[in-house]
């Protein structure tokens, strides 16, 4: 039987996830007092208050369906039940495989989804680049309404490349391009068909009607994961202002872009922590409430993804 090289993504991943799941093992070995101050709070959450998070955990996964299926492209032969299969498929992947994957397979699903018509690999990828898009505009908008803008403006600046470096990669694009259109003619024409699938892909987002409804949909799904995370707190009685939430978000979000772990085991955690103990709560609280949104969010996504493909096999399949 053949082994994954440790060099591969899905072997980096695996001992990452491993890593973290020893770290968090010896924590609780060496600091009992806290590891078992976190477990008091955790049984302390009422289970009516479980109910309610996991509920809204519900709401936020069928608004970021609804958000795909408006930010389609008005030629898009796709329901929205199929796009829902396709996005929460997807999400359901993008927890155990590596570089985000669960995005490809959602645009291998969209492609499938469309029957006798179906919409084309690199028109699908436009349509879920806009729906990132979508995503992390009305995150801005969050962030806006609450005071937070320059906060992160300030740190994305910092993390930019200088003037020279993004010279440098412009003057190598330039090249390759040019190389592509002088020495294989053939490549560039079908370059050029790609990119124009893609620019229709992305098309919705010149239509008013359609990115307003798409932004409707991803605010609905932020305000379902602001709830969720507010729910938790007022458990433990540490209820959070709306601006506290927002940048705790915030600072999940931006961590989780990028995954290190199976599930961001550990680094998902660690993240909201950070984020909630900037508003004063304890560390024992932070880590309870971290882990329980953690583990709604994941019985929420495999639930979503159980319900639709049950309802996807009734129906005989696309």
């Amino acid at each position: 039987m053949a082994h994954p090289r440790i060099g591969t993504p899905r072997t980096r991943v695996l001992l990452a996830s491993a890593g973290m799941l020893g770290g968090v093992a010896v924590l609780s070995a060496v600091h009992r007092d806290q590891a078992h101050e976190v477990w008091t709070n955790v049984i302390h959450v009422p289970p009516l208050s479980l109910a309610g998070a996991l509920l809204l955990v519900l709401c936020q996964l069928a608004f970021q369906a609804l958000r795909l299926w408006a930010i389609l492209p008005r030629d898009a032969p796709l329901t929205l039940g199929r796009t829902a299969y396709a996005f929460t498929v997807g999400e359901w992947c993008n927890i155990f495989a590596p570089a985000r994957a669960g995005d490809a397979l959602k645009v291998v699903l969209l492609n499938r989804a469309g029957g006798a018509r179906p919409i084309s690999l690199p028109k699908a990828t436009g349509a879920v680049l806009a729906d990132k898009i979508v995503d992390a505009g009305t995150l801005v908008l969050l962030c806006a309404a609450t005071g937070l803008v320059g906060l992160i403006g300030a740190g994305v600046r910092a993390r930019l490349p200088g003037t020279e470096i993004t010279l440098a990669g412009g003057a190598v694009g330039a090249l390759v391009f040019l190389s592509v259109r002088l020495a294989r003619p053939r490549w560039f024409a079908r370059l050029t068909l790609l990119r124009g699938e893609l620019a229709k892909g992305l098309s919705a987002l010149a239509d008013p009607a359609r990115t307003l409804a798409s932004v409707v949909f991803s605010l609905g799904a932020w305000t379902a994961e602001l709830l969720a995370i507010r729910v938790l707190c007022g458990a433990l009685s540490f209820p959070l202002s709306p601006p506290q939430l927002v940048l705790a978000l915030v600072v999940l979000n931006l961590g989780i872009s990028v995954p290190v772990s199976l599930a961001n085991l550990g680094v998902y955690e660690a993240l909201l922590v950070f984020g909630l103990s900037r508003s004063g709560l304890p560390l024992s609280a932070a880590v309870a409430i971290a882990t329980l949104h953690h583990g709604l969010e994941l019985l929420g996504t495999n639930l979503g993804a159980a319900g639709l493909v049950l309802w996807v096999r009734r129906a005989g399949g696309w």
